[in-house]
């Protein structure tokens, strides 16, 4: 091995043992339209086979490609290159997307992380996995490697990727053995490499590339766009600065890519055409949106706009039944035909909808016909948004999504179905003081079906989100506790101490009668009056420490309180009257409140 090898090799294996601790797997599915089509009808496996979408041949099996058919082919240039080429349409998803789930729970059974990249790749992050057989001894590499190095990390991360190794290989065969898909597979130290390293050895074989092999492997990417994290855009800068291989990128100074591009980009772009790549992989959920779109060459004519939406409602509608979830939010794309931009733009509307347009039945999720109406009149409304129909407008797109959704109820008197019931009042009625009771309540606030779900707000107007009731304050009932209930303050609610609607007027009577009178020179009557009052409320079983509390108040209740607590009521109560003067003092209006106990034991008028 030569200086410069070395050198390369010292400086790799310099890393910080955390840069190569990972260990990503990353699996693509050989021609997937094409063996989705030839595992539903066999005869298809001995023909060259074209997956058409309108005019275009977007993948094919390998018997087409050794004919020279391409990706991405006109299906003209294709049968020209392929007279024998047989064609089938793969415009309808519904099949592909469910070959890709079933690949993916496959995937799940390793129980580690799995990111889904389109339908046909998928990231597993096998680092955990590969910490516990690291110590099996067995440590053959399976499959290709790329620029294998005579140079040990010392990290470790040569024994670890090759263990990953072979993990992907019986990931690959499970997939094989259970559903007949065969596979390829990159296998790095980050995601960037596993990917860009995977279709080396296609079809159904592997490649593992050590750390060291980083740098010269990216050197040889012809063009910058190459890189998965590189777009178009930044490609057209690039290439404007002539730098165009990721060898040239590899080369430009950080100060070079700062004058075009924000300090984390340049960082960024830099770190990327040397294999450096931290992002990890993050275990795909549920999608966030649902969506269909249909391009065609032009469509001048709102009827035939309406049609184009109408079929894929129809089609998108088959997607949410499957899915499950309940959408509350509906996105409109639409892309125009300009001559005066290179590149298509597309533009797009999106507005709530009601939950209540979908029902639940025998536990599957439909719309009637006239929520679908309802649907089409929405879409519409966005359409209108879109385009001024006062002017000619030339479409070569459109597209429908479901953006949002809220899990579907699950059991009648589960908390889900409250929060989906499309209302702007909940009341409560007839609460009653009963002390026979064993359920506690509390103080609820009506939950608003929408609080989870936001859109476009220059939208909102299309399709009013459902009202968001006003909250509604329940006085709870009161509570008896048993003594084991009341071992210790802190299990009581402030609420539970609140008074009923009849003692509430009883004692509010009693205040307006003690403040009209605390205004007047005659005191005693009021005085009178009180103890009256006091006397009436003294209705108490002997026993405890509340001797002197009202009928209202829980005896057991208030014993549990702290003693300064208690001081405080039983003044209160003996001498109602200074305490509303007290309150009620123009000289105390504009003064501070003092937090105290009082004012969360004390009815409110």
């Amino acid at each position: 091995m030569d200086d410069t090898i070395m050198q390369s090799s010292s400086s790799a294996c310099s890393y910080v043992d955390n840069e190569h601790s990972r260990s990503i797997i990353h699996i693509d599915v050989d021609c997937f339209y094409a063996q989705v089509e030839m595992l539903r009808n066999p005869e298809l496996r001995a023909v060259p086979l074209g997956i058409q979408q309108k005019n275009i041949v977007v993948t094919s099996n390998y018997e087409a490609r050794n004919y020279g058919v391409q990706k991405c082919m006109l299906v003209t240039d294709a049968v020209k290159v392929c007279p024998n080429l047989k064609l089938v349409s793969g415009e309808d998803l519904h099949n592909y997307r469910a070959a890709s789930n079933k690949i993916f729970e496959v995937l799940l059974t390793w129980k580690c992380p799995v990111e889904k990249l389109g339908m046909d790749e998928n990231f597993i992050d096998v680092t955990k996995l590969v910490e516990e057989k690291v110590k099996s001894g067995n440590q053959t590499l399976i499959g290709h490697m790329y620029n294998e190095m005579s140079m040990e990390c010392p990290c470790g991360c040569h024994t670890r990727l090759k263990i990953a190794s072979q993990i992907a290989s019986d990931m690959r065969q499970k997939i094989y053995n259970d559903l007949g898909y065969t596979t390829c597979a990159g296998i790095a130290h980050n995601k960037l490499l596993a990917k860009l390293v995977c279709p080396l050895h296609k079809p159904n074989d592997q490649t593992t590339i050590f750390p060291e092999s980083a740098e010269g492997f990216m050197s040889t990417l012809q063009s910058v766009r190459c890189i998965p994290s590189i777009g178009s855009k930044t490609t057209e800068t690039l290439i404007s600065h002539n730098i165009i291989s990721v060898s040239d990128l590899q080369k430009a100074s950080l100060e070079e890519l700062k004058k075009n591009f924000s300090s984390d980009m340049a960082v960024r772009l830099k770190n990327l055409s040397l294999g450096e790549d931290s992002t990890p992989v993050k275990q795909t959920g549920r999608p966030q949106s649902i969506g269909l779109e249909d391009s065609f060459k032009t469509v001048s004519v709102k009827s035939e706009v309406e049609d184009k939406f109408s079929a894929l409602l129809q089609r998108l509608l088959v997607l949410v039944r499957e899915d499950g979830r309940i959408p509350v939010s509906l996105r409109v794309t639409l892309r125009k035909k300009d001559a005066k931009r290179l590149s298509s733009h597309r533009e797009s509307r999106q507005c709530q909808i009601s939950p209540s347009i979908f029902t639940i039945t025998n536990g599957t999720l439909a719309v009637t016909d006239a929520g679908q109406q309802k649907l089409m009149t929405i879409i519409m409304r966005l359409f209108n948004k879109l385009i001024d129909l006062s002017k000619p407008f030339h479409l070569t797109l459109v597209g429908l999504a479901f953006t949002k959704f809220q899990e579907r109820m699950t059991g009648r008197s589960s908390i889900v179905n409250y929060l989906m019931n499309d209302i702007s009042v909940q009341s409560v009625l007839n609460l009653q003081n009963d002390c026979d009771t064993s359920a506690t309540s509390m103080d609820y606030s009506a939950a608003s079906p929408s609080s989870s779900t936001t859109t476009d707000l220059s939208d909102a107007e299309v399709e009013p989100s459902p009202k968001k009731p006003k909250k509604v304050n329940w006085i709870a009932k009161r509570r008896c506790l048993s003594k084991e209930e009341v071992a210790s303050p802190s299990k009581l609610k402030v609420g539970e101490l609140r008074l009923n609607s009849k003692e509430l007027e009883k004692v509010s009577e009693l205040r307006l009668n003690s403040r009209d009178r605390s205004l007047t020179p005659r005191a005693s009557p009021a005085k009178d009056n009180l103890s009256d009052a006091s006397d009436s409320m003294k209705d108490v079983a002997e026993g405890g420490n509340c001797d002197d509390c009202p009928s209202y108040v829980d005896k057991e209740v208030f014993n549990a309180l702290p003693d300064e607590m208690q001081q405080e009521l039983k003044a209160m109560w003996k001498n109602p009257s200074s305490s509303e003067v007290q309150r009620s003092s123009p000289r105390t209006t504009n003064k501070a409140k003092p937090n105290t106990i009082l004012k969360y034991f004390v009815p409110h008028k």
